[in-house]
C-alpha cells in the first residue's frame, strides 16, 4: 500500500485513481445488455421493464445523498475534468426542476405544507439506492429508499390529493406488516412518471411505476416482496450486493454489469465496489473462486502487450467455457479442446491512442507449448469468421502467422491516404502467443514485441511484480480526445466543436497531467470477498 513518507500530493493522485477506475466501471458497464419492453415476463414476478427488482446491476449505499456530487468532484484524479458544475449539475437538471413545479402545483393548490426546498431537504439524509439499466444501455432504473420524518407527515395529504388530481394518481396497493400501503404515481412532464410508497419514516422512490407493475397494471410479487422489505427497514439488497457500512458512500457494482453481460467467460469478477472513507475513495474487487487461481501472476501477459498502453487489464478468463461457441462457428474439432487447455487462465486487453475504442488489442498465453494443431484452428476461425471480406494470411517466420481482412465500415478507421473507412482485423499467434485486434497495427506492434524487436509493456519498472490494470492518464486524454473529434460532425453544428475546443480539450489536458500507475491485489479477500486494490507507480518519477 501507500506508505506514509509518499509525497501527501502523489498519495492523493493515487488514492483519486480509485474513484476513476469506478467511473470507468461504470462507463463500461453501461454497455450492450439489453431489455425487450414489449414481451412477457421472462418468470413470474419481473415487471413489464423486465427488471429483476430483487437483483440490482449497482447499488448506492450513502449517509448523505446531497453530499456525493460534492465528493466524487473533490477526487484528486478529477482535479481539471470535473469542477464546481458538477455539483450544482442536480440543482438545474431538467427532470428535478419538473418535480420541484410539480410538487409546488400541488402545494399550491391543495394548500400542503411543502416549503420551496423540499426536494433538496428530501436528498440531504440517509438513501439506499438500487439501479439497473434500461434498454438504452444506461442506468436510468432506480428504486431508493428514504428515511425521512418530513414525508410521514405527508401521508394523509397525499391519499386525499390522490382522489381527484390530475397528475397524482394510485398505482397500486400492498400489505407491509399488516399496514395498507399505497404506491402513488406522479406525472411530471414529457412522458415522465415517479412512483413512490411510504410508511412512517421510511419512504420508497421508483423512476418509473412500470418497474413495479405487470402487463396487467398489478403489483408484481416480486414489487411486493422488495418494497415491502425496504418499508420494514430491511436490506433486500446486502447479501448479493454488500457495502460498506463504514463509509460515507459505497457504491457497488455487480458481475453482470461489471463484466459487460460476459459473465460466463469471466467467473473470477464476482463484482467491484468504491467507498468513500475519511475523505478518500478507495476501491475493491469481488473475486470468486473458480478451478482456476484468481491471484495467477500477470507478468507474463504484460510481457506480451506493446509499450504505450493508455489502458491495460489483465483478467482471469474460464476458456473451456468458450468451447461452444467455437464448436457452434467451427463445427466439432478435436483441436478445440486441447488448445483451450493449452491457454494460461489469464488474458489480457489493451487500448491503444493510436487508434480506436473499438479496437483493442486482446492477448492471450499458453501455460506451455500450444499443440501443433493450433495453427490450422486459428487459420480456420479467421476464414470462418470474416469470410465475406476476404482473409489474407501471411506467414513471418516459422514460429509466426497473420490472418487478416478489409471490412469496409463507416465506424472504422480513417485510412492514411484518405480512402474509405474500414477495419482491418487480424488474428495472429506467435509460438505461444495468441493476439487479436479490429486493428492490423496493434498486431503487428505485438508481434514486434514477441520477436523482440520492441519494447513490452512488461518493461516498465512497475510490472515487474504482478498487476492487473494498467493506467497512462496522458494516453488516455489522447485517446478521449480523438474519439470525440470522430464522432463530432465535420461540417454541421460548429457550435459543439467549439465547445469541445473551448471547454474539454483544457480540461482533459490537465487531467492528463497524472502519473502512470498500475493496479494490483495485494492481499486475500475479506469476509465479504472484497479485497481492496492496491495502486503503484509505473515509474519512480512522474513524467
Amino acid at each position: 500500500m501507500l506508505t506514509e513518507s509518499q509525497p501527501s500530493a502523489l498519495r492523493g493522485r493515487r488514492r483519486g485513481l480509485y474513484v476513476f477506475l469506478g467511473l470507468l466501471a461504470v462507463v463500461l458497464a453501461i454497455g450492450a445488455y439489453r431489455y425487450w419492453h414489449k414481451v412477457p415476463p421472462r418468470y413470474k414476478g419481473v415487471s413489464r421493464l423486465q427488471v429483476d427488482l430483487r437483483q440490482p446491476e449497482m447499488l448506492l449505499a450513502t449517509r448523505n445523498l446531497a453530499e456525493l456530487p460534492k465528493d466524487i468532484a473533490a477526487a484528486p484524479i478529477l482535479a481539471g475534468l470535473v469542477d464546481e458544475q458538477l455539483v450544482f449539475h442536480y440543482e438545474e437538471d431538467e427532470a428535478r426542476l419538473s418535480i420541484e413545479g410539480s410538487l409546488r402545483r400541488l402545494a399550491y393548490e391543495h394548500k400542503i405544507g411543502i416549503e420551496d426546498r423540499f426536494l433538496s431537504t428530501l436528498l440531504a439524509g440517509p438513501a439506499e439506492i438500487g439501479l439497473w439499466r434500461s434498454g438504452k444501455g444506461r442506468p436510468e432504473h432506480f428504486v431508493a429508499r428514504l428515511e425521512r420524518g418530513v414525508l410521514a407527515k405527508l401521508s394523509e395529504a397525499f391519499a386525499r390529493i390522490a382522489l381527484d388530481d390530475r397528475q397524482l394518481k394510485q398505482a397500486g396497493r400492498f400489505s407491509v406488516g399488516g399496514d395498507q400501503i399505497t404506491l402513488y404515481a406522479l406525472d411530471y412532464g414529457a412522458g415522465r412518471t415517479l412512483a413512490f410508497a411510504g410508511r412512517g419514516e421510511h419512504w420508497v422512490f421508483l423512476s418509473d411505476p412500470a418497474l413495479a407493475l405487470d402487463a396487467e397494471g398489478m403489483l408484481t410479487g416480486d414489487a411486493e416482496a422488495v418494497l415491502g422489505d425496504l418499508l420494514r427497514g430491511g436490506h433486500p439488497w446486502q447479501a448479493k450486493l454488500p457495502w460498506s457500512t463504514a463509509a460515507q458512500h459505497s457504491f457497488v457494482i455487480a458481475q453482470q454489469a461489471l463484466t459487460l453481460g460476459y459473465a460466463h467467460f469471466l467467473p473470477a469478477l464476482a463484482g467491484l465496489r468504491l467507498d468513500h472513507l475519511n475523505g478518500n475513495w478507495q476501491a475493491s474487487l469481488r473475486l470468486r473462486q473458480t478451478n482456476h487461481a484468481s491471484t495467477h501472476d500477470t507478468t507474463s501477459i504484460w510481457r506480451s502487450a506493446p509499450l504505450g498502453a493508455a489502458l491495460c487489464t489483465a483478467l482471469p478468463v474460464d476458456w473451456p467455457a468458450t468451447a461452444e461457441p467455437l464448436a457452434a462457428l467451427l463445427g466439432k474439432d478435436a483441436a478445440i479442446p486441447s488448445t483451450l487447455a493449452a491457454l494460461d487462465p489469464i488474458a489480457a486487453v489493451c487500448w491503444y491512442a493510436g487508434s480506436r475504442l473499438s479496437a483493442p488489442l486482446f492477448i492471450a498465453r499458453a501455460a506451455g507449448a500450444l499443440p501443433p494443431d493450433t495453427g490450422p484452428l486459428i487459420a480456420r476461425l479467421a476464414e470462418k469468421s470474416w469470410s465475406v471480406a476476404g482473409v489474407k494470411t501471411s506467414a513471418q517466420d516459422a514460429e509466426s502467422q497473420i490472418h487478416a481482412a478489409t471490412v469496409p465500415s463507416r465506424h472504422g478507421i480513417r485510412q492514411p491516404d484518405g480512402g474509405a473507412r474500414a477495419f482491418e482485423p487480424a488474428l495472429a499467434w506467435h509460438a505461444g502467443t495468441i493476439f487479436f485486434s479490429p486493428d492490423r497495427r496493434q498486431v503487428d506492434a505485438a508481434l514486434a514485441v514477441a520477436a523482440k524487436q520492441a519494447a513490452a509493456l512488461g518493461d516498465e519498472p512497475g510490472l515487474r511484480a504482478s498487476g492487473w490494470l494498467v493506467f497512462d492518464p496522458p494516453q488516455v486524454a489522447r485517446l478521449v480526445r480523438a474519439e470525440v473529434q470522430e464522432v463530432l460532425p465535420a461540417d454541421e453544428e460548429s457550435f459543439f466543436r467549439e465547445v469541445a475546443r473551448n471547454r474539454l480539450w483544457p480540461r482533459l489536458e490537465a487531467w492528463g497531467k497524472q502519473q502512470q500507475a498500475s493496479v494490483a491485489v495485494p492481499a486475500a479477500a475479506g469476509q465479504d470477498g472484497f479485497v481492496a486494490l492496491e495502486i503503484r507507480p509505473l515509474q519512480e518519477n512522474a513524467r
